[in-house]
């Protein structure tokens, strides 16, 4: 004959037991899901603005060591066209040698760039800084007296578009530039150079896309 429990007897509760242990596993899977997605988490890159179409004219300036410098493109291929009609005839006609004692016995530049002659042998105009050239701060970029002011001024947001040439060492003043330049109406192009790598124009380079 079975045993009656006592009236006073307690009962144990397995129905509560059981949810306890099913809320506890829940909350480790959850943890464990967690821990997993943070150990591989992909970063997430906010893409740059889609590119448009442009037969605008664009104009160069350079950021490095977060100062914003002019590439007069213009004066620098119009000085390098007149230094290539005076060489003389022996270079004009394909004597490489002759080429480059001719072209490295002149000095192109301006006040803030040489052109570095061994790459005109390939069509390419390459510049390097000149030493002691200084460029414009993010506090000079804000007065409306400043070199790039005054460039952005003299240009057509119409017909010309700004690019900026970033060393990985002037985001800072690149940023500033580029909004200066929007709020000018500019279309604004920009491309990344390494630390070391010359300033180059020439043919077959990529197109810079606006935004």
């Amino acid at each position: 004959m079975p045993k009656r429990k006592k009236k006073h007897e307690p009962e144990m509760l397995i129905v509560s037991f059981c949810d306890i242990v099913t809320i506890a596993t829940a909350a480790m899977f959850f943890a464990l899901v967690i821990t997993v997605q943070e150990a591989v988490k992909v970063p997430v890159f906010k893409p740059t603005p889609k590119s448009k179409p442009t037969n605008k004219t664009a104009v160069y300036f350079e950021c490095r060591d977060n100062t914003v410098f002019y590439i007069d493109k213009e004066g620098l291929d119009t000085q390098v066209q007149q230094m290539l009609q005076t060489l003389p005839a022996n270079a004009k006609s394909g004597d490489i040698q002759a080429f480059v004692k001719a072209v490295g016995n002149d000095v192109v530049g301006n006040e803030y760039y040489r052109v570095v002659p061994s790459y005109l042998l390939t069509a390419i105009m390459a510049l390097e800084a000149k030493p002691g050239a200084k460029g414009e701060d993010k506090v000079q970029l804000k007065e409306a007296t400043s070199r790039f002011h005054v460039v952005l001024r003299q240009l057509d947001s119409t017909k010309q578009f700004a690019v900026f040439l970033v060393r990985d060492n002037s985001f800072e003043v690149f940023r500033y530039a580029r909004k200066e330049a929007d709020m000018l109406g500019f279309d604004i192009g920009w491309e990344l150079l390494g630390s070391d790598e010359p300033v180059k124009f020439g043919a077959g380079g990529a197109e810079i896309p606006t935004s």
